[in-house]
This record gives C-alpha cells, sequence and structure tokens, in this order.
C-alpha cells in the first residue's frame, strides 16, 4: 500500500533494495511466518474474539451497502473526502503509478452474498488521471462511515475471503487515517497480498505490515507470510481472516489461528503506536512492473462477509 507521494515516485526503483530490506528486518525482527515460535503463539480464547468483546457492525454483502462503504479512492458524497493519492501519477481512479488498474466503479458489485472486487484486462481512457490504461479495478473504502480507533477501545475485524491468484495481483485490506485532518502515516496493513513482489524473484507473499514515523522519516514493520497460496490455497477456499488491535498489542489470525503479533514498545516503540481513528480499505489490484503472462483475467477478491467487535469495557 504506502500513502507517501515521495515514497511512491523512487519505489520502482528501489524494489530490489526494497527486497534485501525486507529479508534482513525480518531475519532480524521476526523471520518469517514459517519461523515463528508457536508456544506463546495461543489464541487469547477458543476463539481469536475476546470474550469481553461485542459485535457493533456486520455487512454480509447481500446487497452493496452504501451506508458502509464507497467505491474508488473518495466519498461517493463528498470527494473532498479522499485518500492521499500521488500528486503526480495519482488521481481520483489511480491511487499512484505502481498500480496498473484503473479504478472503475463497475468493477465493485454482489452476486449471490458475496462482494466482488475484480481485475479486468480491458482499454480504457482515463480522465483522472488523463492516459490510457490496459486494466480496470475495484476497491472500496470506508472513509467516514465505518472507522475505529483500537487504542482507545480495543477492537477485532473479521473477513471471510478468497484472494486473488497470480504474478500481477496485489490485493489487501488495509487501515489508514480517517481523522478531520488526515495524514499518512500510520498505515496498518492488515492483508497485503503480493502475486509477486516488484521486480524481484520473490512471489506468493502475504504482508502483515504497520508503517508509522512520519512521510519523510518513515518507519516499516513488516513480517510475511511466504508461500502464501501454497501453503492454504486461499484462492480456491474462503478463510477467515481475523485482526486485532488494542493498546498493547496488533494480532493476526487465520481460521482463529494466530499467525503473527506486534507488541507495543517492543516491535513499535510505545510513540509510534497507532492512536488514531482509522478507516478501511479492500482492494484488488495489479502490479505495474509485473507481466501479467501468469495472471488469468477477470479475476476477483472475493468477500463473504465482515464482522466488527469492539471492546466493552
Amino acid at each position: 500500500m504506502f500513502l507517501c507521494e515521495d515514497y511512491w515516485i523512487d519505489k520502482v526503483n528501489k524494489a530490489l533494495l526494497l527486497s534485501f530490506f525486507f529479508v534482513i528486518s525480518c531475519s532480524a525482527e521476526k523471520n518469517s511466518i514459517n519461523d515463528i515460535n508457536s508456544e506463546d503463539e495461543t489464541s487469547i480464547h477458543n476463539s481469536s474474539i475476546p470474550e469481553n468483546y461485542s459485535l457493533v457492525a456486520q455487512d454480509d454483502f447481500n446487497f452493496f451497502n452504501s451506508d458502509n462503504w464507497s467505491k474508488g479512492l473518495t466519498h461517493e458524497t463528498d470527494a473532498s473526502i479522499r485518500m492521499i493519492w500521488n500528486r503526480n501519477t495519482g488521481g481520483q481512479h489511480l491511487l499512484n503509478d505502481n498500480y496498473d488498474g484503473y479504478l472503475v466503479d463497475d468493477n465493485v458489485y454482489v452476486s449471490d452474498g458475496l462482494l466482488f472486487l475484480e481485475n479486468r484486462k480491458e482499454t480504457i481512457q482515463g480522465t483522472d488521471p488523463v492516459g490510457e490504461f490496459d486494466y480496470t479495478t475495484g476497491w472500496i473504502n470506508s472513509l467516514q462511515k465505518i472507522n475505529y480507533n483500537g487504542t482507545n477501545d480495543g477492537v477485532y475485524i473479521e473477513i471471510r475471503a478468497k484472494f486473488p491468484k497470480g504474478d500481477k495481483v496485489w490485493p489487501a485490506i488495509w487501515l489508514i487515517d480517517d481523522s478531520l485532518n488526515r495524514g499518512w502515516p500510520p498505515e496498518i496493513d492488515m492483508w497485503e497480498y503480493f502475486g509477486r513482489f516488484f521486480n524481484t524473484n520473490r512471489k506468493d507473499l502475504m504482508y502483515m505490515r504497520y508503517i508509522y514515523g512520519l512521510w519523510n522519516d518513515k518507519k516499516d514493520h513488516s513480517v510475511p507470510i511466504e508461500k502464501f497460496l501454497e501453503t492454504y490455497n486461499a484462492s480456491d477456499e474462503f478463510y477467515v481472516y481475523g485482526f486485532l488491535w488494542t493498546q498493547e498489542s496488533m494480532r493476526w489470525y487465520i481460521d482463529d489461528q494466530l499467525v503473527h503479533t506486534k507488541t507495543n514498545g517492543v516491535d513499535v516503540p510505545a510513540s509510534d503506536w497507532p492512536d488514531k481513528t482509522m478507516c478501511l480499505v479492500i482492494n484488488n489490484g495489479l502490479t505495474r512492473v509485473v507481466s501479467d503472462e501468469n495472471t488469468a483475467f477477470p479475476n476477483a477478491f472475493v468477500l463473504d462477509y465482515i464482522k466488527i467487535y469492539e471492546d466493552n469495557n
């Protein structure tokens, strides 16, 4: 994901350097998900939802509920409420030119109780930004609709979903600042999948990431699940993806099994722990520098439901 404009401008040119950074950083901090010691990685209870949490929001996607979601990068009734796109390469229909798909509302649709965010291979003449695009894609956001601050009141997010497959796909479920003076960072990438990580040879990675600090001095704590689709067959089967955010930690779950933890004051400095109201962004996506020869079209990021629980205390 990453919203910072200056960071994205040189992102592709630094992909190999970043790949080296991730290998070193993951080895130094948490290694990969395959190396995590499971002795202390037990769920809070039999379910990953804490016992004192109650359901506060739910969408079963029987229809597209505009009370919960807007399509694309902006709020559907107030275009001034928007994600922060790159001023040079982005616009209302493209976050930045690291993506290869022009955002189209028709690529977001509900069918048989499922939400589809679709990537299509088709030529389209874009207006914002201006240009010809070879792909279209579907994104949704909950700007000024569904938002929360897990540091103030613990929050657990549960999403049942199937991920697309292919080298070029780049789907994600993430959180961004939804305060009145919206800024970047922070950003929490709950589930960020790379069919192929930019122009490297690293493939089939699911990142659990937190970006913090300042836009011109950003820090990044990232841990990947290696061989994600190979391990979970998550493009053919639905799994329940859970994320718990509290004042003490962030925890990631797949079908109630804890797969990663970030601890306040240990993995992330206490002064940089997220303490802002944040909203959801859920998108399919395509990486511009990756070819599509190993990617079938159309492909879809499919969501069955989302549930949000908050701490009763």
